[in-house]
């Protein structure tokens, strides 16, 4: 499996941001895959979720 490198990296940007108990729920396993957890293909409906949260984090200058 390969890794998408923007999608990578918005998840892990919305590691550390504040999120709703349901939406860090729903992520837990692509958490869990970025320190080591066995990689899984995520369904589309979470890599629109990452993607939707992670336009919605404040960018830094």
């Amino acid at each position: 499996m390969t890794t998408q490198e923007p999608l990578w990296k918005a998840l892990r940007r919305l590691e550390h941001a504040h999120l709703s108990d349901f939406d860090r729920n729903l992520l837990r396993p692509a958490f869990a895959a970025l320190h080591g957890s066995e990689a899984m293909k995520l369904p589309e409906r979470v890599v629109s979720l990452i993607r939707k949260l992670d336009a919605q984090l404040p960018r830094e200058a």
